[in-house]
């Protein structure tokens, strides 16, 4: 007789499935030889290969005010292998990052919220998130772009970071803590936005009851010891002080390369495009529509800014009511999954200034959404066992359509990354003409694209 795969074993295998089924376009692209690809990827790093001072230069320089030497090494090694800038082999590399990341968001979700409820919503809740962080066309910038695949890289080390500290936490190995500083470190070797890495793990203190606050009702055997928020601040410094240097020499680097000229604007301001940015990520998150590669910012420095944009300082704000209002109801799940989406996009929300082309950028959101996934899925699913008979095929009706058109829309969209010229006519059928014409952006800074 033949052995039945096991429900955890389908749900891995259906994952990777839905990725390769939605993804697989990304094996028929070039390289975007007129973005960054063009010096990213092809550059003297990747062609000088592993010697010894090659490998000083990927691991000791910021290169164009980047650093990323775990994933030049990759693609050090990827040149090394097929001989050459074969885009195949270069595309399949994000590609299956994408494929474990998905796998390592449903291991996550599981450990978190299995002392939480039953062991069938927990599956549930689990799969869905993972699924929507699998097929969401926000993430297509991610997969396709093969500059893009450091924040993959970043993101990959940063969920094993998080499933190493729960082990730690739950049997205070201190092995546990030493893998988790180690795997912090190679994410920031992957991608600095790594560094608000001690805040989330402040994060799981709260939400696996490892603190004095309560954090909603733990149906299960806690196994954590409680334990005072000074002991797990004192935990934290050597992740704090590493973050805090790695921060301090990215801003550094990055003023030097025209910080002034990109991120010219006023704080006030800053904070109106932070409100903006966020709104625009939990909109485009809900219902994805108009993506595009680049989104120029409303007007350049010194402009006055448009008046529409005050309308998102109001909606932020009804956004933190809501919060308040869910905090009394200890509804943990939501708080998590909001403060896990809003530290992770911190420094990607203008309140700092940092040299960037755009207002927001798809990529960016890739991993705070599974925040906002885990609320999704967790409230369909509650919703879903509340109900029976002729509810019960609605919302499966629903959710298999919204499923599909997310699928639908992210593979198409993958074929738009086909090169720069395909990015570029979109761009231009898309945005207006006067905006760009006034917006700092790489076309308006002579760039190839």
């Amino acid at each position: 007789m033949q052995r039945k795969l096991s429900a955890d074993a389908r749900a891995y295998l259906f994952l990777c499935l839905a990725c390769l089924l939605v993804y697989f376009p990304v094996l028929t692209l070039d390289f975007q030889r007129g973005w960054d690809d063009g010096w990213m990827v092809l550059n003297h790093y990747t062609v000088f290969g592993f010697t010894p001072e090659n490998l000083k230069a990927v691991f000791t320089e910021f290169y164009a005010a980047q650093y990323g030497p775990v994933n030049e090494v990759i693609y050090m090694a990827i040149y090394a292998a097929f001989g050459g800038y074969n885009p195949v082999a270069f595309h399949i590399y994000p590609l299956l990052l994408h494929i474990v990341n998905s796998c390592l968001v449903l291991l996550f979700v599981r450990q978190l919220v299995g002392g939480r409820t039953d062991v069938v919503t927990a599956r549930w809740v689990s799969f869905l998130t993972a699924l929507l962080f699998a097929v969401h066309p926000l993430q297509v910038e991610t997969i396709a772009w093969i500059s893009a695949s450091k924040i993959p890289l970043y993101t990959l080390f940063t969920l094993m970071a998080m499933l190493t500290y729960i082990r730690y936490i739950r049997t205070g190995k201190i092995g546990f803590y030493i893998g988790t500083f180690l795997l912090f470190v190679c994410a920031f070797g992957s991608k600095e936005q790594c560094v608000v890495l001690p805040v989330t793990l402040m994060l799981l203190d709260w939400a696996l009851d490892r603190t004095s606050l309560a954090c909603g009702e733990n149906k299960g055997d806690n196994p954590v010891e409680k334990r005072s928020w000074g002991y797990l601040l004192l935990e934290k410094l050597p992740f704090l002080f590493f973050a805090l240097f790695a921060g301090l020499a990215t801003y550094v680097n990055q003023s030097a390369h025209l910080i002034d000229q990109w991120a010219g604007y006023p704080f006030g301001q800053r904070m109106v495009f932070a409100c903006y940015s966020l709104v625009e990520y939990l909109g485009k998150l809900a219902f994805p529509v108009n993506l595009l590669y680049l989104y120029p910012f409303p007007m350049a420095p010194g402009k006055e800014l448009p008046v529409h944009f005050f309308v998102y300082p109001v909606v932020f704000a009804a956004l933190i009511l809501f919060l308040v209002k869910v905090v009394k109801r200890r509804h943990w799940f939501v708080i998590f999954g909001l403060l896990f989406f809003l530290v992770n996009m911190a420094l990607m929300l203008h309140i700092v200034a940092m040299s960037r082309f755009s207002i927001i950028a798809d990529r960016y959101v890739y991993l705070g959404s599974a925040g906002i996934f885990l609320i999704a899925a967790w409230y369909g699913v509650l919703w879903f066992r509340k109900r029976t008979g002729t509810a019960r095929k609605g919302i499966i009706a629903v959710a298999v359509c919204y499923l599909l058109y997310l699928g639908v829309y992210a593979h198409f969209r993958t074929y738009t990354w086909k090169d720069s010229e395909t990015l570029k006519k979109e761009f231009r059928e898309l945005i207006n003409e006067d905006l760009l014409k006034q917006t700092p952006t790489p076309e308006t800074q002579n760039s190839k694209l």
